[in-house]
Order: C-alpha cells, then sequence, then structure tokens
C-alpha cells in the first residue's frame, strides 16, 4: 500500500500541483510582464529615433560585425521571409556544432518517442475500421493539432500514417512544430513585443522602430557569448543547468518520504534524499546561471548605450532593462516554488 500511495497517487497529485501552481503563478505575474515590455516601449517619436540611430551605432562600435554577427530590423512586412531564412540558417549552424546538434538530437528523439506513442495509441487493429478511415482519422487529428493545417502537405504523409515507428511523419510534424514556434517568435519581435539574440547562428533580431531600447541588452548577450572562456561557459551552461530541473522533479515526485528518525543508506540513498528535501532550493540554484547571464548582458549593453545616448535617455533605457531582468527573477521563483509545493502535495497525498 506504501508503495502504491507513494508512486501513484502522490507522484501524480505533485505533478498536478506542479503544473496548476505553475499556470496560476505564470498568469499572476503576467500582467507586470507586460507592464515592463510596456514601459521599455514607452517612448516619444523623436526618442525612438534618437534610439534606433543608436542601434546601429552602438553595432558598429561593439565590434560584433566582425566576429561575423548580425543585427536584424524586423518588421511586419519581412517577419515571414526572415523567419524563413533564419530557419534555414539555424538547421545549418545546428549540424554544424557538436554541442548543439547532440541537444538538438535529444530533443528531436524525445519529440519522436511522444510521437509514435500517441501514434501507437490511435492506431487501430486491422478487424476494425478499414486504412482509409484511420488515414481521414490521423488527417482530422493534425488538422487540430497544426494552426495552418492548409500548409502542410497531406498527401505526403498519408504512407506513413499506417506504419507505427516509421519516423517520417514523425519528422514532419516536429519540423512543422519548430518552424510554428519559430515563426511566432520572429511574429512576437515584428510586433515590438520581443528581441532576442541567436549566438548559434549569430543573429540579434529586434524592431527598432518599436522597442529598440532592447537591442543594447540583446547585443550584450552577444557579447557574452564571443567574450572570454568563463563568460562562454556561463551563456552555455544557463541552458545545460536547466535541464536539472526535470531530473530535480522527477526525484522530489517519486523518492519516499524519509520517517522520522529513518537515515538514509549509502551514497545514492543520501543524494537523492538531500535533493528531496531541498528540491526547490536546487531548482532556483539551476537558473542562477540564466539569471547572472542575463545580468551581465545588461550590464554590457549598458556600456555600449553609455558611448552612444545622451545620459536622460541612457537611465531610461537602463531602468527598462533592469524591469527585465526581474521578470527572469520572477520565473525563477514561480519554477523554484512550483518544485517545492509539488513536493509538499506529493508527500502529503502518500502518506
Amino acid at each position: 500500500m506504501e508503495n502504491y500511495t507513494d508512486y501513484t497517487l502522490g507522484a501524480g497529485a505533485g505533478y498536478a500541483a506542479y503544473v496548476g501552481s505553475k499556470k496560476v503563478l505564470n498568469k499572476a505575474k503576467k500582467p507586470y510582464v507586460n507592464k515592463v515590455i510596456q514601459n521599455m516601449s514607452n517612448y516619444s517619436e523623436a526618442e525612438n529615433q534618437a534610439l534606433k540611430k543608436a542601434t546601429y551605432d552602438a553595432f558598429s562600435k561593439s565590434g560584433l560585425k566582425a566576429k561575423k554577427y548580425y543585427l536584424h530590423d524586423i518588421n511586419p512586412d519581412n517577419a515571414e521571409s526572415m523567419a524563413n531564412l533564419f530557419e534555414k540558417k539555424f538547421d545549418a549552424m545546428i549540424k554544424g556544432n557538436k554541442f548543439f546538434a547532440k541537444l538538438e538530437n535529444f530533443r528531436k528523439k524525445l519529440e519522436e518517442l511522444k510521437t509514435k506513442i500517441d501514434k501507437i495509441k490511435k492506431t487501430k487493429a486491422p478487424n476494425k475500421p478499414s486504412v482509409s478511415k484511420n488515414i481521414k482519422h490521423s488527417e482530422e487529428n493534425l488538422a487540430q493539432k497544426i494552426k495552418n493545417p492548409q500548409n502542410v502537405n497531406i498527401d505526403g504523409i498519408k504512407d506513413s500514417i499506417n506504419k507505427v515507428g516509421d519516423s517520417k511523419l514523425s519528422d514532419k510534424i516536429i519540423k512543422r512544430d519548430n518552424k510554428v514556434k519559430l515563426s511566432k517568435q520572429i511574429k512576437s519581435v515584428a510586433e515590438g513585443k520581443n528581441a532576442f539574440c541567436s549566438p548559434i547562428t549569430r543573429d540579434i533580431m529586434v524592431n527598432t522602430d518599436k522597442l529598440s531600447s532592447a537591442s543594447f541588452h540583446e547585443m550584450g548577450h552577444a557579447l557574452n557569448a564571443t567574450g572570454s572562456k568563463a563568460i562562454q561557459a556561463l551563456a552555455v551552461g544557463r541552458h545545460v543547468t536547466k535541464l536539472f530541473i526535470p531530473i530535480i522533479l522527477a526525484i522530489g515526485l517519486l523518492k519516499p518520504k524519509k520517517k522520522d528518525g529513518e537515515k538514509p543508506q549509502g551514497i545514492i540513498d543520501k543524494t537523492t534524499t538531500f535533493i528531496k528535501e531541498n528540491a526547490g532550493k536546487l531548482t532556483f540554484a539551476a537558473l542562477i546561471p540564466t539569471l547572472a547571464e542575463e545580468g551581465l548582458a545588461s550590464i554590457r549593453g549598458g556600456k555600449l548605450a553609455k558611448q552612444v545616448l545622451d545620459p536622460k535617455l541612457l537611465k531610461k533605457v537602463n531602468k527598462g532593462n533592469m524591469l527585465a531582468w526581474t521578470t527572469y527573477l520572477a520565473g525563477a521563483l514561480v519554477t523554484s516554488g512550483a518544485v517545492a509545493f509539488a513536493t509538499k502535495v506529493r508527500d502529503k497525498m502518500a502518506s
């Protein structure tokens, strides 16, 4: 009975608590994030023109062009073409970088596994309705999951639908999913709601008409990615340490709570017990490299901005970037809080 409650009711309730609390907390912080974005774009026409000019001036002074970085001005008119160009460039650069290629390959394998599992669940036995009905059913499911079904080559994947384990279907879905996510990201930049730097492709994406104030921070990311080995390690490490969060959560949900007076036995038991008892703190610790790298990007971007902006406008830009950093802090608190809460709910349910 103890094992049953530990590994089913306890873990299930804990995971539900994690997902639910994270959604609630993220929804609660959304107005603040929107306010920060609005503050970063709240400039007069004259200030926007000064910021736009300063963006290009800062980029010229940064030395990033010599390091083969590119500054792209994204707007609604060129968003689609830029998304297509960036996708091709991203795929090519991923293949040329061993570290990121391994991460991308691992992510794709997880996506393929999930796709195959979902497909097996939907595959009907031979004595059930005909293959044509299965194809029709699968097409309907795909149309519901993919936002722009008219752009999907349904005919090209019909032959794969009845082959459980055939990776062609999952590859098409993964590629489509990546393109949709990328298009959304580029669209967000075009609307002036976001800006980003891609160290893999060496691109900085920003709408200089609506969110030039964020360009200095993104150039700071580029400087981090091309800086000293220690700073480069921090820029890459933030993505690595995030991978520990699912492991911490899994241990917190699956590891039974020690009874009063019970001591852990062996190195594995001691390690997992320590992780479970400090799940929230360790989750926050895993996000510290992200907070540090984001803060450093703002500092280095601020130094660039200082060379091209008057003191009054510089102060306003730095304040906006500082507030933007607090959204990352809020995200770290939300995630670590959700993990800690999930572990407590799991133990309460199991007991």
